[in-house]
């Protein structure tokens, strides 16, 4: 998780019109409403502003957008969210620290048992709740400017390690013989792995939210062979 600097808070007040116009200098001398203060706090938190521009930059490529205009938009959007959910994660990430810290632990207790760490995965998913509002607001935005399918590619690449479209294209061919129904449901187990992934920038993080999902996929692959296998008992005793 990237670790904004000290002034984070003075840089949310004129990040999204630092990100519009560039610079602080291009702003109409009437509007320009920053302190001295708080252009040196803006100054001395360079390394924010490339974290955002890094990031930014990182997910426009990835929707290959030639349109200068709606591509700054885009960037003060993103700009706006990023600083939004690293303050979220100074506020919260004590508690998912230890949350994944206990989940980890579950899950590697002996004989292996899952539902523990379904338990502390359900914590965590509630603590990340008072998050989605400003997610869902950030989405919203980005669809009054992008197709779907360009906000879609965005997510793909938020999270391509592990990736939705690349488990899900390996869990078809793990289980080859799956139903159009049956398909579906993982693939919506993993579309909402790759949703709560949008709420943090923490690569490991983001690992263990998808292990999470892929447990629950795996567990129902697993009543599908059971099921299988259950029918085939059923048809062998009726061919006795």
């Amino acid at each position: 998780m990237y670790n904004p600097m000290k002034h984070i808070q003075l840089f949310t007040l004129i990040s999204t019109l630092t990100l519009a116009s560039g610079s602080l200098s291009q702003l109409p001398a009437a509007d320009n409403v920053a302190t001295k203060d708080t252009k040196e706090a803006v100054a001395s938190d360079q390394a924010t502003q490339k974290h955002i521009d890094a990031k930014a930059d990182h997910l426009l490529a990835a929707i290959k957008l030639n349109e200068p205009a709606k591509a700054a938009r885009i960037k003060a959007i993103m700009g706006h969210w990023f600083i939004t959910m690293w303050n979220w994660h100074q506020k919260h990430d004590s508690q998912l620290d230890e949350l994944w810290s206990q989940w980890s632990k579950a899950r590697s207790a002996s004989p292996n048992d899952e539902f523990p760490g379904e338990i502390i995965a359900q914590k965590i998913t509630d603590v990340y709740a008072s998050l989605k509002p400003a997610y869902n607001s950030f989405t919203n935005q980005l669809a009054t400017e992008l197709t779907p399918e360009q906000v879609d590619t965005i997510k793909e690449t938020w999270s391509h390690k592990p990736g939705m479209t690349r488990t899900y294209k390996a869990y078809l061919q793990i289980v080859p013989d799956l139903t159009e129904a049956q398909k579906k449901v993982i693939y919506d187990q993993l579309l909402a792995a790759r949703e709560d992934a949008m709420l943090t920038d923490s690569d490991r993080e983001i690992v263990n939210i998808y292990k999470c999902h892929k447990l629950k996929v795996q567990a129902y692959i697993g009543t599908l062979a059971w099921d299988k296998l259950y029918r085939a008992f059923v048809n062998g005793a009726k061919a006795r």
